[in-house]
Formats: C-alpha cells, structure tokens, sequence
C-alpha cells in the first residue's frame, strides 16, 4: 500500500519533508542501555528498549515536522494562543479558538486553544484512514494536541493540529520538532464480544511476545 504527503510549500517540501517515524526516536529512548543490573536482585533484567509494543508505537507510521519557527503566547480576546513569530508564513497562521469551543479544563483551570497549521495533505487508499497523534513518548511537557481520526482517502485538505498549553507562558516551538505522528490502518467493521477465558498463569509468567506473538511492521 502506498500513502501520499503532498506539500504545498516548495520550502517545506525541502527543508522540512516527511520522515519515518522510526528515524526520529526521542533521545532518551536512545541512550537507554536495553538491559540494567538491579543491584538488589542481582540480576540483568531488560528495559522498556526491548518491549516491542512500545517500538512499535514509537516506529510505527510517519512524522510531520514543524516547518516554521513558532510563538505561542497568552491572550485573552478571541482565544488564548495565536501566533507572534515575524518568520512564520502567513499561510500558516495559527488560529486560536475560545475554551468554550471546546470545554478543556487542566486542574480546575478553562483552557483556551489553538490550531497548528501546515501545507502537508495527506492521501491513503480507499478504505484507508489515518491516526493522527502527538508523539506520546516525546514527553512534551510546552503543549499537548489533541489526537484524531481522519479519512485521508476522502479527505483532501492538510490536517489542522488543535491543542492547548500546559502553561500561561511564551512558548516556542522549533523548526524540525516533530509535530504528529501519522499511522495508516484500514476501515473495517466490528462487534464486540465478552466472554470468559482461563489463561495459564504459568504462560504468562515466561512469555516472550516478541518470540511468540509479535509481528514486524513495515513504514518506508
């Protein structure tokens, strides 16, 4: 299967293309040794480097980049986040919104939000759609945006980022911080089912899901 990105801005298109996830994993996950000796067990027990649901979240699908220099600051008129950066391109415009388009509150506090935008428009076949999520493991502690479901083999428009902040302060977002992973994955219809299973405790105990259960996805 193939997706599209199709950029609108020769200049992002250039400096700022799409990348595979997998080749913008956070540093911490890096330097992370994929093994540690506990001291008071005495024994080499494996890190979070060698759970393969979490590579797989963090490897899976592909990563818009932030293509302009970014200015996040308070307001309290029409929204409480806009843009205040003299580089960014006017064609991407944050705008911001009131908190009562959407009621986001964070300890107790009414968040207003705002609307990241970028020239990428985001093509998969039909029956195809797109998970579009924050990189949860990037930890980002400026920002969150909200997550969502497009149907990208009907939807022919770039994706516009919502989000608030986590702070009543400037934020600056840099050019080439990865933004949104993006992840394919075909529509198809479900029913539930709930039922009763014994497991085999001892199973579980000596399971290696990488050996036994896991498959290997591909993203190129």
């Amino acid at each position: 299967m193939q997706i599209d990105f199709k950029s609108s801005d020769q200049v992002v298109l250039e400096n700022f293309p799409i990348v595979q996830a997998k080749k913008v994993l956070p540093d911490w996950f890096k330097n992370t040794s994929p093994e540690v000796r506990l001291q008071i067990a005495g024994a080499v027990i494996p890190t979070i480097k060698q759970c393969m649901p979490v590579m797989d979240m963090l490897t899976s699908g592909y990563m818009i980049l932030n293509p302009y220099e970014l200015t996040l600051f308070p307001k309290t008129e029409l929204g409480n986040y806009e843009d205040h950066n003299a580089h960014a391109h006017i064609d991407y415009m944050p705008s911001a919104h009131h908190h009562k388009m959407c009621p986001v509150r964070i300890d107790d506090k009414k968040k207003h939000w705002f609307k990241i935008k970028h020239p990428w428009t985001v093509r998969t076949p039909e029956g195809y759609s797109c998970l579009f999520i924050q990189p949860f493991y990037n930890f980002n502690h400026e920002f969150n945006l909200f997550p969502a479901i497009v149907d990208t083999d009907k939807h022919d428009l770039p994706v516009e980022f919502p989000g608030y902040s986590l702070h009543s302060k400037n934020i600056e977002i840099e050019q080439g911080v990865p933004l949104m992973q993006v992840i394919p994955f075909k529509r198809d219809e479900w029913k539930m089912n709930v039922s009763f299973e014994q497991t085999d405790s001892q199973l579980t105990s000596e399971l290696q899901y990488k050996d036994i259960f896991h498959s290997k996805k591909s993203y190129s």
